[in-house]
């Protein structure tokens, strides 16, 4: 660890590199949602879905010769998105974005996943955050060393935004628009980055240590993105699937909102009509990441 050398580092920028086409896709959505914001409902939906199903939306990862047209690849991602569905607390997301948007915008986390194309996305929704009102301040929690290959360091998140900035804005106007506006975020405190061993270990996240929970206790709300983290915030434990995630995740800091895409054979939250439609169409349903979950919780004042 102390040579600070990531073995990963030229894989993550070369999955970059081949995102280019998703990103400039994405692009107008984010730099519209500035120039012409949409409602708090609208847009808070978009990007939580963007987010989300990053992966599915990166075309680099499509069979080659099955890119057809971006713009039709994103529409069925989003307009498809909430069929998939197995829970979708939303409504309670969106009430706790209106308290922080009327409070002048509060503190919000993300606690990321990986880099790459999917950290783009999360860099998209973190962007609305920001230009809404809900955020003053978007903190990303990220890994201090890489233990898999797409591993999120605070390196990688700079190293992405300044690739993108970079970027001939006449080649890549969307990828250089947004890598400059995301450098301006960067460099006016507007988004913070926080380094921790924690996030790459393998306890449950209610062992988190107490510096960590300090941090998140002063946040309005914590996303946590991806299939790892959402096994590690039910202590990678079988629960019932339809265990209410209110139990499981009370322990929580702050109000949680888990982005997860089902890759592994354990969850909870998800009514059994939901898991039996699921499972009626789609025999891999727990494993393939066809197949989402959004799911919140509000912080549970001490008694």
């Amino acid at each position: 660890f102390n040579s600070q050398l990531d073995p990963f580092a030229a894989q993550k920028l070369k999955g970059l590199e081949s995102a280019y086409k998703s990103i400039e896709g994405l692009a107008p959505k984010v730099l519209g949602a500035v120039s012409d914001p949409p409602s708090l409902e609208t847009g808070l939906r978009l990007f939580t879905l963007v987010s989300l199903w990053g992966n599915r939306m990166d075309l680099s990862l499509w069979p080659a010769g099955s890119e057809g047209n971006v713009v039709d690849a994103f529409a069925e991602v989003l307009e498809n998105g909430g069929k998939n569905l197995l829970a979708d607390d939303f409504a309670e997301l969106l009430a706790c974005a209106e308290d922080a948007k009327a409070a002048g915008g509060r503190r919000v986390d993300i606690i990321v996943d990986n880099a790459g194309f999917e950290l783009v996305t999360d860099l998209c929704l973190a962007d609305y955050l920001v230009s809404s009102g809900v955020a003053s301040e978007v903190v990303f929690q990220l890994k201090a060393h890489p233990t898999f290959v797409s591993d999120a360091m605070e390196r990688d998140l700079q190293l992405h935004v300044k690739y993108m900035a970079d970027l001939d804005p006449g080649a890549f106007p969307g990828c250089a628009a947004l890598g400059q506006r995301w450098q301006g975020l960067v460099d006016s405190g507007a988004w913070k980055m926080h380094e921790d061993f924690f996030w790459v270990q393998p306890s449950a996240f209610w062992e988190m240590p107490p510096h960590l929970v300090d941090g998140l206790t002063g946040a309005a709300l914590a996303f946590t993105k991806g299939d790892a983290n959402y096994r590690r915030l039910l202590g990678d434990r079988p629960w019932a699937l339809d265990c209410p995630f209110q139990e499981v995740v009370s322990y929580f800091p702050t109000t949680i909102c888990a982005l997860r895409t089902l890759k592994a054979e354990l969850g909870c939250g998800m009514s059994k009509d939901m898991t039996q439609r699921a499972a009626s169409e789609d025999d891999q349903w727990m494993v393939n990441g066809k197949y989402g979950v959004i799911q919140v919780t509000p912080a549970v004042s001490p008694p």
